[in-house]
């Protein structure tokens, strides 16, 4: 299918679960993982996994540097063979085939731009090498070069262009050939905050238009919780939890996930009832929460609360409101552009940390001042004490 047809297929949001949904139908298979392992002598540089990404899906795997994340796309792209397991593309068993035999697109943080050739050349590589004819190339790479909105720059070379134009040339020289699942690692990883922002939304229009499935590395949590219809999420060379964003961030569930992805304030405590709504006993009393896991803990079992710094409500130490209030002594209170952090620091020297919206005329936080942080009972999640810490290499 030429990248002009391809075009021409628009693709739904993503449903529950990460699906993608054409007419009330989930989407074929594109990629599986069938315990899919990596081990290099004795470090396990990916446990035994098993993953499906979904046509037309834009799935992230996100994780810290040595969670694993890297070697599974590697697994995918045939650059590495696994130890154990299956890898198949489009229902076709590739875990032999090597990596310029499964037709897959590549797109790195370093753009691999040849310097000695002209950005239309850099764009036409792909073809060429695929011995297409003089008129195909033409046509494919102009159309190529107007997706990522560069339509003037053929004969420049890549010394010519800014950082983010050159990215765009690399994702431009990876769609020319109209592969049908795109792997991208940390493409944006070099560029400044504003200029990765902007990609951020250049690459979702493309995916929208493109109808490509996208498999993204980054380590990144703002990126993948903006760019990605499901996040994968890696610890220790194993995947910790996978599903939509929003799901990862409002109902992580482990320590790990919850402070991984955005900010967060842990309180450790004991359960002390279950039901309905569960309360646990904490240093700073006893709190009500109607967001847990089922399993995770019974009467008596140490948990830990996590409340986003969001769901905080800033007050005087005198009200009464929500279903939870602790108190405390404010610290400080840094805009950070559109929002603003208040810090209070508890009895036992624990700091909390509160996120608003910021507004102009805000007063001044005198530290010492008096305050109390409430919030509602579903707006606390409690989860299961920490793991111990897993290393892992990739």
């Amino acid at each position: 299918m030429s990248l002009s047809s391809r075009a021409e297929q628009a693709i739904r949001p993503a449903g529950a679960g990460g699906q993608i949904a054409e007419s009330g139908t989930a989407r074929a298979c594109k990629v599986r993982l069938s315990g899919v392992g990596k081990r290099y002598g004795a470090v396990t540089a990916l446990h035994s996994t098993d993953l499906e990404v979904r046509e037309g899906e834009f799935v992230t795997l996100l994780g810290p540097s040595g969670s694993g994340k890297t070697t599974m796309l590697n697994l995918i792209a045939g650059m590495t063979a696994p130890t154990s397991g299956r890898v198949s593309i489009d229902g076709r068993d590739v875990t032999d085939v090597p990596a310029n035999k499964r037709e897959l697109g590549m797109v790195f943080q370093h753009y691999a731009l040849m310097p000695h050739m002209t950005i239309f050349e850099n764009v036409a590589f792909p073809l060429r090498v695929r011995r297409r004819s003089r008129a195909e190339i033409d046509a494919e790479v102009a159309k190529a070069l107007r997706l990522v909105r560069l339509p003037d720059l053929g004969a420049r070379k890549p010394r010519e262009l800014s950082g983010g134009q050159q990215q765009r040339i690399a994702i431009a020289r990876c769609l020319v050939y109209s592969p049908s699942i795109i792997l991208m690692d940390e493409p944006l990883g070099a560029l400044d905050k504003k200029l990765r922002e902007e990609l951020q939304l250049e690459l979702k229009r493309l995916h929208r238009e493109l109808g490509i499935t996208v498999l993204y590395v980054t380590h990144d949590q703002e990126e993948a919780l903006t760019m990605s219809d499901r996040i994968v999420l890696m610890n220790g060379a194993r995947i910790e939890q996978m599903g939509p964003p929003e799901e990862l961030y409002f109902r992580p569930r482990s320590l790990f996930a919850a402070t991984f992805l955005g900010d967060s304030n842990i309180l450790d405590g004991t359960v002390k009832s279950t039901g309905t709504v569960v309360e646990v006993e904490t240093a700073y009393g006893t709190f009500r929460s109607s967001e847990i896991e089922p399993g995770t803990a019974g009467v008596g079992d140490a948990v830990q609360i996590l409340i986003r710094p969001e769901n905080f409500h800033t007050q005087p130490a005198s009200a009464e409101r929500n279903d939870n209030r602790v108190t405390g002594q404010m610290v400080n209170s840094i805009a950070y552009g559109g929002v603003t952090k208040t810090f209070v620091r508890l009895s036992d020297d624990k700091v909390l940390v509160v996120q608003e919206l910021t507004k102009a005329g805000r007063m001044t936080v005198e530290p010492g001042t008096p305050a109390t942080l409430s919030w509602n009972a579903g707006d606390g999640r409690i989860l299961p004490p920490a793991k111990p810490a897993v290393s892992a290499a990739g």
